[in-house]
């Protein structure tokens, strides 16, 4: 989104809630539109005045909407939850897949839908899982699935919402990590020996 579509945004806000910003300068309402033309820069002017709407019909508060709560509003147009797994759907195609795991574990793995299978991890988990203990795998390891997916879900939402600029400097910044580690396995030999030597 340009700052000029985060202006007519920004517009509309100011126009609806117009206590909220009678005392605010030209400079804070020009540094208002740069906040949400950075922090929604993945998403289409479009996008984010349908977003807009959403927050401005359900509001019973009479309080602004921050970027972030239009975001939100987004999200659920965007991804609603009906078009997600539940946890319980997403355990149902685990339970299935392990029936048949004790002899074709790599086939079921590959079957799973991709957010289950980073979930399960690997063909051979799912032939660990056929072979536990039925109450075993109905109790313990389903609690321990539930909450995994569950968590996986919620960041999945999270990381949908950071702008595409700061995922490429976190990306950035991980390569340097990633860079920095080979670094010092190098100079260590690559032996778990200690990183410092006295001298």
């Amino acid at each position: 989104m340009t700052t000029q579509e985060a202006a007519k945004l920004i517009y509309v806000i100011k126009a609806t809630y117009p206590a909220q910003f009678s005392r605010m300068s030209t400079a804070d309402l020009e540094n208002m539109v740069q906040a949400w033309s950075g922090v929604m820069e993945n998403y289409t002017y479009s996008q984010a005045s349908a977003g807009l709407k959403i927050y401005l019909a359900s509001d019973t508060k009479g309080f602004p909407p921050s970027p972030g709560q239009v975001i939100d509003c987004i999200e659920k147009v965007t991804h609603p939850a009906a078009a997600m797994l539940t946890e319980d759907e997403a355990w149902y195609l685990v339970a299935r897949a392990a029936e048949n795991s004790t002899y074709h574990a790599a086939a079921e793995f590959e079957k799973l839908p991709e957010e289950v299978r980073r979930i399960v991890v690997s063909p051979d988990r799912l032939h660990e899982m056929a072979l536990m203990d039925v109450d075993e795998f109905q109790t313990v390891e389903r609690s321990h699935f539930v909450r995994s997916y569950r968590a996986a879900k919620e960041r999945s939402r999270e990381e949908a919402k950071i702008p595409e600029s700061i995922k490429q400097l976190i990306s950035a910044a991980t390569a340097q990590i990633e860079d920095r580690r080979k670094q010092i396995g190098n100079h260590s030999g690559g032996q778990n020996g200690p990183l410092l030597h006295l001298r």
